[in-house]
């Protein structure tokens, strides 16, 4: 076949590369038709920012059933948590510049193995103590912060965090049963990372997305939702493709989650395709990914 041949000659280069392929799954029409992994059985690992789609996805759903809007503000919600005399820019901050981005925050904060991370015990508060100094909207800042409090926000608006909120709605319909997610000191749901999954749990994702938000028959998320999700929603004149924590494609028609150490769900439409992929390396390997899809 040649998905086979190819995939050999992918594989030579990653080796030559040293890069390190944990598993790799393409399904396309809705069927598996390569399914590989360098160790023998298939194991949960670290989604990282993968799993920031898994929140957006959330937010749709909570959309869907009337919790959430993407223009209402969040400090609605937080109130107890607001500085004295917070800035406009602060309290015109809304979930949309959450999904996208632009929160206006002045820098990036801490997450992942920063040591301030292991040093602050309320990271909603802390969110809420920073410098918002640009207008939300005015510019492009990718920050684990935002993911997390659409979580937190989840949490506040159904009842129940967002783990608990999913299983019924996203990860069982999947067959991602009892999954993994770590949690903040206060107990919140980690969000921007830290969902531990298997390499077919991603193809099932995609293979959702790439059906409008259906998976096997059952309606997950409205396609109404997805279709902004995986657009571009940055301004013409930014060098950079975003959704609603989803990274788009130059072509705007292919779009992808994107994890750190080279975690990738990427969803072709043009193809009827779903590239699922865990890895082990620094830096990004998409370049390399992209290359081995354009030849399938």
């Amino acid at each position: 076949m040649k998905i086979e041949k190819t995939f050999e000659e992918f594989l030579k280069k990653m080796k030559q590369k040293e890069i390190v392929l944990n598993y790799v799954q393409v399904r396309q029409h809705g069927d598996i038709i390569l399914d590989w992994g360098r160790l023998s059985q298939k194991s949960r690992l670290n989604t990282w920012s993968v799993s920031k789609s898994f929140v957006s996805v959330a937010v749709g759903i909570a959309m869907d059933e009337g919790y959430l809007t993407l223009d209402e503000k969040i400090c609605e919600s937080f109130k107890e948590y607001l500085p004295e005399k917070p800035s406009d820019n602060l309290t015109n901050l809304t979930v949309r510049h959450l999904l996208t981005m632009t929160t206006g925050v002045e820098t990036a904060l801490f997450f992942d193995n920063d040591q301030e991370r292991y040093e602050t015990e309320d990271w909603i508060q802390y969110f809420f103590s920073q410098n918002f100094c640009f207008k939300p909207g005015e510019r492009f800042l990718y920050c684990n912060f935002n993911t997390y409090m659409l979580a937190c926000l989840i949490e506040k608006k159904v009842g129940m965090d967002i783990m608990d909120y999913l299983k019924p709605r996203l990860f069982t319909p999947l067959k991602i049963y009892s999954p993994d997610w770590t949690r903040c000191p206060k107990g919140h749901i980690h969000a921007a990372n830290g969902l531990y999954l298997i390499i077919d749990d991603y193809g099932n994702f995609g293979e959702m997305l790439l059906n409008g938000g259906v998976f096997e028959g059952k309606r997950i998320v409205s396609k109404e939702y997805l279709d902004l999700a995986t657009a571009n929603q940055m301004p013409e004149d930014w060098d950079l493709q975003y959704g609603f924590q989803f990274w788009i494609d130059r072509d705007l028609k292919s779009y992808r989650a994107d994890g750190k150490y080279g975690q990738y769900i990427i969803v072709l439409p043009e193809k009827d395709m779903v590239v699922s992929v865990q890895s082990l390396n620094e830096g990004s390997m998409y370049d390399e990914i992209r290359n081995f899809v354009k030849e399938l």
